[in-house]
């Protein structure tokens, strides 16, 4: 039986007692089982979604099973014997909590009565208390059949939500502007630019989200020549971003000989995914000098789409943005495998130490970049000013002599400028300290790369 213990309209709670009998005698459930039914508030719902699931968000319903079933699995009391309640000898198999006002909204987003909207929801959590499940795309197609065919039986049907949302990967050679596009597309500084070559050392996920629509954007770092073992990670990390993505933006650049950056990159691009083929920076050259080259390159370009854009400017990202949405998988529901308010992976340490190495890049000469990292060691979020300490390393002793300048003028300008960034980043004041460290071929040293948090193996 269904334990309905909120107040709610009659017709309401006749329809929810029909749902769990359809649900019941689908799954062929004993008499003697309790799911326990409250509506709640969005305060609520959020709480209990940050206490159990530590996700800070107001969802739709929310299920908590008290038994361990698998999709069309019989249950037996007998195994929850001591869970039975000694006075009435019933079985309680899970709570369900809805929220009433996301349930309101709904029932207007879907043009259909509350009534409906409750039933599904309701529906729904019986269905995750049943073992059914939607983290892979065959077990959401059997929770979506499942629930389909019971609430046809009943009448009560929802109109079909579109949603789109998969992983986008970013791919081109070292200075073809990956980093600028990711924070075009995304509209937040996730990736640090750079003029500099291998700015970008690891796959960084740009978050963008809209109503129907969640895009996990992966910036990977460049293609080069591998000279050392971080050489290696970083193309490994390519490797795998590419692997598993369900489109690939291939980022080529319209000032340099576009069939011949293709032939580069063509080979190593996965045959799964669908592939659009970008030629950036299209700002800075003319229609007459791109149109033959454009041209050219459509005729042996094996991809889905061709187009040119400008990251910098904008140009055509709005077009880009509708054209990855074509390609994207389509869901029934929304499927969104981040919060909506997140627009990166990173975490806040990890974006301050980022924010250094990008001043740090601008402001050294070319032979120094590629030989500092920067870790934060001391992140007190609690102070106002807000205290960060970052280590600065570098691989030989003169060269941290460039990095603190003469009477420390050069760490000092870095400091400064990083601490802009940060402030406006974390939006307080910031007290920031950068120690420079000498950790000699330290892209060469797995042990140091490891200490790093740069995953690579012997």
């Amino acid at each position: 039986m269904v334990n309905i213990l909120t107040k709610i309209d009659n017709d309401i709670m006749k329809n929810l007692r029909k749902v769990y009998n359809a649900v019941a005698d689908f799954a062929r459930l004993p008499k003697d089982v309790i799911v326990n039914l409250s509506f709640v508030d969005e305060e609520t719902i959020r709480r209990l979604n940050k206490e159990t699931r530590n996700i800070d968000k107001v969802t739709d319903v929310l299920t908590y099973p008290y038994v361990d079933l698998k999709p069309n699995e019989p249950l037996d009391t007998a195994k929850y014997e001591q869970e039975i309640d000694p006075d009435d000898q019933k079985l309680t198999i899970g709570d369900i909590y809805i929220c009433l006002n996301r349930a309101r909204e709904q029932s207007v987003e879907y043009g259909h009565s509350l009534n409906r909207e409750i039933c599904f929801l309701f529906c729904h959590g019986m269905l995750h208390i049943l073992g059914y499940d939607h983290e892979k795309k065959s077990d959401e197609t059997l929770m979506t059949k499942v629930q389909r065919e019971i609430l046809d039986s009943l009448n009560i049907t929802r109109e079909e939500r579109s949603f789109k949302c998969g992983f986008v990967t970013i791919v081109g050679e070292t200075n073809a502007g990956k980093s600028t596009l990711i924070n075009r597309l995304v509209g937040e500084k996730v990736a640090i630019v750079s003029p500099k070559s291998q700015t970008t050392r690891e796959n960084i996920k740009g978050i963008y989200n809209d109503e129907n629509t969640q895009i996990v954007f992966v910036d990977t770092p460049g293609y080069h020549k591998r000279r050392t073992k971080i050489d290696d990670a970083m193309s490994q990390q390519i490797a795998d971003a590419t692997e598993d993505t369900e489109i690939l933006l291939v980022l080529i650049d319209a000032k340099k000989p576009l069939v011949e950056q293709y032939d580069k990159l063509k080979s190593k691009l996965s045959d799964d995914a669908k592939k659009i083929l970008l030629i950036n920076k299209i700002d800075e050259t003319t229609y007459d000098k791109a149109y033959p080259k454009l041209l050219e390159l459509s005729k042996v370009a094996k991809v889905d789409e061709i187009l040119p854009i400008s990251a910098l400017k904008g140009t055509n990202c709005d077009v880009l943005l509708d054209m990855i949405k074509k390609y994207l998988p389509t869901y029934d529901h929304e499927m969104r495998y981040y919060p909506t308010d997140f627009y990166t992976d990173k975490n806040l340490r990890e974006m301050c130490a980022e924010i250094v190495r990008e001043k740090a890049l601008y402001h050294l000469d070319d032979e120094i970049p590629h030989g500092i990292h920067v870790v934060v060691s001391s992140f007190v979020e609690d102070s106002d000013p807000i205290e960060i300490d970052a280590e600065l390393y570098c691989e030989r002793e003169p060269h941290k002599a460039i990095i603190l300048g003469k009477g420390g003028s050069m760490i000092k300008a870095i400091s400064t400028s990083a601490r802009i960034d940060i402030e406006r980043l974390l939006g307080n004041r910031v007290n920031l300290q950068i120690f420079v460290k000498v950790k000699p071929n330290w892209r060469n040293d797995v042990k140091a790369l490891n200490e790093f948090g740069i995953d690579i193996s012997e």
